[in-house]
């Protein structure tokens, strides 16, 4: 895929142009499944075959769980904490 060219601005035009559409789209989770809904509608339109369609579908998931991981940052594990303990076998009944 080519290099794309994000920004806030960018971000900011496309949400204001959805909620110029529905008012309700001010609503992330709104917004985000009108972004969804239109990558199908116009890749539906597409002159392409279905199956290519759906594997171009699944790349750009993978795309868009790519550029979620960057935009979110590293995420960092918690400090490992130090724990002790001593671990004894079950004792086993004499029959």
């Amino acid at each position: 895929m080519s290099e794309l060219q994000l920004s806030n601005d960018l971000v900011q035009s496309v949400q204001s142009a959805l909620e110029t559409h529905d008012e309700r789209a001010r609503d992330p989770g709104i917004m985000i499944q009108y972004l969804a809904a239109l990558t199908g509608f116009m890749l539906g339109q597409q002159n392409m075959d279905t199956a290519s369609k759906h594997e171009l579908l699944g790349q750009l998931g993978a795309f868009s769980k790519s550029v979620l991981d960057d935009v979110s940052g590293p995420q960092t594990p918690p400090p490992a904490q130090e724990a002790f303990g001593i671990w004894r076998a079950p004792k086993q009944d004499a029959d």
